[in-house]
Parts: C-alpha cells; structure tokens; sequence
C-alpha cells in the first residue's frame, strides 16, 4: 500500500516541477483574480447606481412637495382648489379651471374629448411643472394630457366620469 502513495506522490511532485503545468495553473490564478475584481467593480457599480436613482427619486420628491406647499399656499387647499397626480416624471398640479369655460368645453367635446381638445383645457390650468417642461412630458406620453384633463374638470365638479372611458 505504501509503494501505491509513494507513486502517487512521486507523479504529483513530477507534475508540480513542470513547467507547462505551473504556467496554466498561474494562469488560471491570474484568471479568478480578474473574475474576482470584475465581480467586485459591477457590484460596486450597481450600489452606485441604485444609490444615485434614490437620491434622484428623494430630489423629485422634495421639489413635488415643495411645488404642491407652494400651490396650496397660492391658489388654496388640494381637492377643492388644485389637484395633483404622479406621473413617471414628476408629479403634475392644476389649479380650478373657470366653471363656465369647463361646462362649455364639456358641452363642446363631451365624455370622449380629442387629445388636442384636452390639451386645451389642460394646459391653461396646469400650475406645475413649469409648461416648457409639461410640454416635454406630454410629448414623451400623450396619456398625461387626459389625466390632466381628468384632474382639471373634477375641481369644476365634472369629475363623475373620467375621460377615455374609465
């Protein structure tokens, strides 16, 4: 039994003295240090990265609230004088549009209104974000203008029946 372990022992040490085995082995040691830091730099890299949309969010955040303070303290409290909703962006705030021109517009379009017809009563009430940057949201997701549109005719007390049929 000994001379077995002595061959294996002997075969072991003979192939740790070649040269070609201890040239892959370092290479392959080379190899699982760079795995190793690529493991390490893209898990650095996602902290970062999920660390700086949260800030971001947290920033987005503020400046709603800070705009929806600003609102209230100008046109009055939210439900009866201004209304806001979120979007993917930012969050958007309508002031009370006149009750004659939204009964009128109502009248005119009725439950299923154009896009462009919504934007119309939609945009002369938004209070934020500023138009220029509302525009841009509106570009990107037309959608934003109905809910908009929603918002601005349920403070003129038309709000029983959401446009677009929902």
């Amino acid at each position: 039994m000994s001379d077995g372990a002595e061959i294996q022992t002997g075969q072991g040490e003979q192939l740790a003295k070649d040269p070609e085995i201890a040239a892959l082995e370092k290479e392959l040691e080379a190899e699982r240090e760079a795995l190793a830091a690529a493991e390490a730099k893209r898990e650095r890299d996602r902290r970062a990265a999920v660390l700086k949309e949260q800030i971001e969010e947290t920033r987005r955040q503020r400046r709603d609230e800070e705009a929806l303070a600003e609102a209230e303290a100008k046109y009055g409290p939210l439900g009866k004088k201004i209304e806001a909703f979120k979007t993917i962006d930012t969050m958007v705030i309508v002031k009370a549009a006149d009750g004659i021109k939204a009964r009128k517009w109502m009248d005119q379009h009725g439950e299923k209104p154009t896009v462009q017809a919504c934007r119309e009563l939609a945009r002369a009430c938004v209070v934020h974000p500023p138009l220029d940057e509302y525009d841009a949201i509106v570009a990107e997701r037309p959608v934003v203008v109905i809910s908009t549109a929603n918002a601005v005719l349920k403070l003129a007390g038309l709000g029983g029946k959401e446009l677009g049929g929902k």
